[in-house]
């Protein structure tokens, strides 16, 4: 007996139905015949009891069919296709997302736009407000001055000593000591040089003030005065206080009075130049060497230039 196949005889009957003429039925029975039963082998000394075991059918589990499918490969394609439609549509949802977000972009700048716009504009205000409040304070040390001015030229100067001679002609001894005397008062003519400003709070500390011309005897009087005392130079002068620089045009005493006579030197005077400076010449000068012939030698500069300077005082008689 070859191993694994178990031969056995097995005797089929075959039973035939015959119909007589009398309609009878009658069987017969056929020789035997053999089959040959393959078991497969289960064990050594163990013989199976599948009967089917035999039947090519009946291992359908163990092996794969020709013309079939591998359960592997099956779920490896499925992933690859499930995978490609992911990108896909992920790259479709992209695509479609990017208009939405560059209008959320263009909103955001917009809108960033708008905010830095609006932070200039307040502080373009803000510096406004500090210019005009800059412009105030100027204004206010302006007015103090003034005031400090007529509250030093309230107080008695203790420059000139009573005087004991001729009140109308120039008497040097009866004013303190580099003062000269005329008409009541008493001049002090610098021998160094300050701007217009330095020399008008030099002189409140001497206890005077810029001199005040108020008529043609006394303009006369410094007209000669100076004309003996500055050197050819044509820059060579003397401040005197008369200033326009609050308002152009409008000529102002260090009093705060208005001009009511003046002696600008020639035709042209003042002609305001802005050469050297776009504020313009804005402060009073006066001199001329040896003097002039009709007393008018006032010129205006600019209040920055250094000059000479001549200081007044009431001599108290």
């Amino acid at each position: 007996m070859s191993e694994g196949i178990v031969h056995a005889d097995v005797k089929f009957k075959k039973h035939q139905k015959t119909e007589g003429k009398d309609g009878a039925t009658a069987s017969t029975g056929n020789d035997a015949t053999y089959s040959e039963i393959s078991i497969p082998k289960a064990g050594r000394n163990q013989t199976s009891t599948d009967t089917d075991a035999g039947d090519p059918d009946s291992q359908k589990g163990l092996k794969v069919k020709p013309g079939g499918y591998d359960p592997v490969k099956v779920v490896l394609v499925t992933l690859c296709f499930l995978l490609m439609g992911m990108v896909i549509g992920l790259r479709f949802l992209y695509i479609s997302n990017l208009p939405t977000k560059n209008t959320e972009l263009q909103i955001l700048q917009a809108a960033y736009n708008r905010n830095l716009t609006s932070a200039l504009m307040i502080k373009n205000r803000e510096l406004q407000e500090l210019q005009v409040k800059n412009k105030d304070l100027q204004e206010k040390e302006r007015a103090l001055r003034q005031q400090n001015e007529e509250l030093r030229k309230q107080k008695t100067p203790p420059s000139c000593p009573t005087n004991t001679g001729n009140n109308d002609g120039p008497q040097p001894m009866n004013c303190a000591e580099g003062w000269e005397y005329y008409g009541g008062k008493c001049y002090y003519f610098s021998p160094d040089k300050l701007t217009w400003a330095q020399s008008r709070d030099e002189c409140i500390t001497r206890g005077g003030h810029l001199v005040i011309i108020e008529s043609i005897e006394e303009q006369i009087f410094l007209d000669q005065k100076t004309g003996t005392k500055i050197s050819t130079d044509s820059e060579d002068k003397f401040w005197i206080g008369l200033t326009d620089s609050i308002n152009e045009n409008e000529w102002l005493w260090v009093d705060n009075s208005s001009l009511s006579t003046s002696f600008w030197l020639g035709d042209q005077e003042p002609d305001d130049w802005k050469g050297e400076n776009p504020d313009g010449e804005d402060c009073a000068r006066m001199g001329e060497p040896n003097g002039t012939i009709d007393g008018k030698s006032w010129l205006d500069v600019i209040c920055n230039t250094t000059q000479r300077r001549i200081c007044e005082t009431k001599s108290p008689l």
